[in-house]
This record gives C-alpha cells, sequence and structure tokens, in this order.
C-alpha cells in the first residue's frame, strides 16, 4: 500500500506526538494512535498496545518525518544521500564518528561515513540503490580520441586538435544529422 501523505495526515500525527507521555496513555490518544496507525500502514493496530507502543510511537515519527519531505521539500536540506526504505528508523552509531546519525539529522559527510564503514545498502545515492548509482559512474566516458576517432570517420579527415570535447560532438552531430537528412 502507498502511504498517502497530506497536511490533514500530518498535522493530526504532530498533534499527537506533541502531547505529553501521560496524556499519550489516556484511552482517548491509545484510540487516536490505533486510528493514525491504521491510516498509515493499511493494517489494524493488533497486539498488545503496551508492548508495541514504542513500535507505534517510531512509526508516526517516521512518518512524520517523510510527510514533511514530501510535503515541503524546500524545507529540507539538498542531498545526494538519503536514507534507503526499510532503515528510516534506525540509528547509525560508530565508535570514531562523532555524532548518531538518523534520517532526521543525515548529511552526504555522514552518509559516505558509514558506507565507507560497511552500510551501503543503509543508504540510496540520488534516489537510487548504490549499487545502481556504482554502475553509472563506472561506466566508461568517451575519450577524447573517441570523438576525434568517430569524426574521422564521418568527415575522412583527422580532426583539429584544438577541438573540445564539446565541438567534436556538434560537428559529429551535425554530420550524422545531414547523412540522416540524405537518406530520407
Amino acid at each position: 500500500m502507498a502511504v498517502n501523505y497530506t497536511a490533514e495526515l500530518l498535522g493530526r500525527v504532530q498533534t499527537w506526538l506533541n502531547h505529553s507521555a501521560t496524556k499519550r496513555r489516556t484511552r482517548e490518544q491509545t484510540q487516536e494512535l490505533h486510528q493514525l496507525y491504521e491510516q498509515i500502514t493499511g493494517q489494524s493496530a493488533a497486539g498488545c498496545t503496551s508492548c508495541n507502543f514504542q513500535g507505534y510511537v517510531d512509526l508516526l515519527q517516521a512518518h512524520e518525518r517523510q510527510s514533511i519531505r514530501f510535503l515541503f521539500p524546500e524545507t529540507v536540506e539538498k542531498s545526494i544521500y538519503t536514507i534507503a526504505p526499510g532503515y528510516e528508523n534506525e540509528q547509525f552509531v560508530h565508535e570514531s564518528y562523532n555524532k548518531a546519525v538518523t534520517a532526521e539529522n543525515l548529511t552526504d559527510k555522514d552518509a559516505e561515513f558509514f558506507i565507507s564503514q560497511g552500510f551501503p545498502h543503509a543508504f540510496l545515492k540520488n534516489g537510487k540503490p548504490l549499487e545502481a548509482e556504482a554502475a553509472a559512474e563506472a561506466a566508461p566516458k568517451p575519450k577524447k580520441a573517441d570523438y576525434q576517432a568517430r569524426y574521422k570517420e564521418l568527415h575522412g579527415v583527422d580532426a583539429d586538435e584544438k577541438l573540445t570535447i564539446a565541438q567534436l560532438q556538434e560537428a559529429i552531430d551535425a554530420k550524422e544529422k545531414e547523412q540522416a537528412e540524405s537518406r530520407d
């Protein structure tokens, strides 16, 4: 089930989270907690509320963070890295790192540190799993010599050494367009 991020649901979640610990445990607020859980997950809140209480609270906190990111993206710092689905509620701690990292306070520097420490599966880069991003970055990029060879193939003469890759590409594109038009 896709989560429906709405301002109304966000408001209800924030109101519930702003209640004191004592008020959260009242019958009325426990019922509201169950209703919020059902709206967010599409499942009824089953089992012992006391046993599952912190899990429900964690879910509301994660929903609040994700709602703000979705509804108000301009308020969220631009970042290359985000927490991967399933790790939104995790806290990343390492003895040689000076802070505990969560989805709320994640920076690119934090993500790069934890990725280097063996947690690449817990982060997305530009919204994609790191393996997919790494494959795209590792794909061989054409070198100037490749463009020069294609230029010679199309034009029948060596390209001027002073031409940049962009200029070579422009000349190649123009020649390919010219040849395509002459075939039509």
